[in-house]
């Protein structure tokens, strides 16, 4: 669901993770709640009220304060709104200044315990920080490889997933590591996954989705078999796995055997490699995409400290809510349409979806659920 910039893997690393399995009775479908997320308004317009109109939304979330961020890289700025969808104010602003976005910002999270938010610039790399009401803090350079997703565990602690390319040997890797965000030092390596950069690369094992929430970290692996889900504290300690083995939501999909008609699959992240072709010529080829989805393809600690995972399967509008145990207790239809269903922000305050993929203009969606 993230965005990646470019970047030089500068460490290596090796982990060997231990800890207990739980695995879970599952209530019948029939036996738990049927919910619907269902947009209550919409913000965007393609001509009116320039704060209200988007070039190109990367991120948004829900602050403490009932107010929502919506990021907006194209016109390098950060954007408030109260609950109802009015325009509040600014953060930042483009410049080069203190505080200022010398190149466009692109996530934006909230310091769990704190009164600050973070705002990721491309480019550099760097996060900003500012108080809830907009005022400068300072700047924090914390990761240097590609960032493909971040989770903020409490104020100073933060869960990174990377990318990284040895450009002398073209091998990659992806890691997940839990760092001090005061420092940028690293507490904990919860993941470490590294092959050389060639068409017969098999990546999958590096790929996960990642939720932050009641002050641990939740993660499900890609190429996990069964629904599964592994938590972490804060230090990195493994707590459990939620396990469920009946789940059959795996949906099926035959990829196109022309490069032109690659399918776009939602939660499995493409992997691209150069290769030269019979006349010589370099082209580009995408590969390591899997013949059906994962078991999740996102995961999210909703208000109530619940977790929601979302279904992998076309078009990915299904999620499960389940406990902290994992034991399924609801299901959510989202309702949106298809160009927005896989961009669906959950987070402790509130839920918005965001649609940056319509061939019109972009807008954000306030989400509410109802039985």
């Amino acid at each position: 669901m993230r965005k990646i910039k470019t970047g030089i893997l500068v460490f290596s690393l090796f982990v060997s993770i231990t800890g207990c399995s739980i695995d879970v009775d599952i209530t019948p479908v029939s036996e738990v709640d049927s919910l619907r997320l269902i947009p209550v308004d919409t913000i965007g317009v393609l001509l009116g009220d320039s704060t209200e109109m988007f070039g190109n939304i990367f991120d948004a979330t829900f602050l403490p304060s009932g107010e929502f961020v919506v990021v907006d890289n194209l016109k390098k700025c950060v954007s408030v709104f109260d609950s109802r969808g009015q325009f509040v104010r600014y953060i930042g602003r483009p410049g080069s200044g203190p505080g200022e976005f010398q190149h466009a910002p692109t996530y934006v999270l909230w310091f769990p315990g704190s009164e600050f938010i973070a705002i990721r610039e491309n480019v550099t790399g760097d996060w900003l920080t500012y108080s809830l009401t907009g005022e400068f803090i300072d700047k924090r350079d914390l990761v240097e490889n590609m960032l493909k997703d971040v989770v903020f565990l409490d104020d100073s602690t933060a869960a990174f997933y990377t990318m990284g390319v040895k450009w002398n040997t073209l091998e990659v890797s992806y890691s997940v590591q839990i760092v001090d965000t005061d420092t940028a030092e690293p507490i904990a390596d919860i993941l470490f996954h590294e092959r050389t950069m060639e068409e017969s690369s098999d990546f999958i094992p590096g790929y996960v989705m990642l939720a932050g929430g009641n002050g641990n970290l939740y993660l499900s692996r890609v190429n996990s078999q069964h629904w599964s889900v592994e938590v972490y504290s804060r230090e990195g300690e493994l707590l459990k796995t939620l396990e469920r083995t009946d789940v059959t939501q795996r949906v099926p999909v035959i990829l196109p055997e022309s490069e032109e008609e690659t399918a776009v699959i939602p939660g499995i992240e493409t992997f691209t490699v150069m290769t030269t072709g019979e006349n010589g010529l370099s082209m580009r080829k995408t590969t390591n995409l899997p013949e059906d989805h994962p078991i999740i393809s996102a995961l999210a600690i909703d208000p109530e400290g619940r977790l929601w995972s979302r279904r992998g399967g076309f078009p990915g509008n299904i999620w499960d809510i389940s406990d902290t145990e994992g034991n399924r207790i609801a299901v959510v239809d989202v309702a949106l349409p298809d160009s927005v269903c896989q961009n669906l922000i959950v987070n402790s305050y509130g839920f918005i979806a965001i649609d940056n993929r319509s061939s019109d203009f972009h807008k954000v969606y306030i989400m509410e659920l109802v039985d």
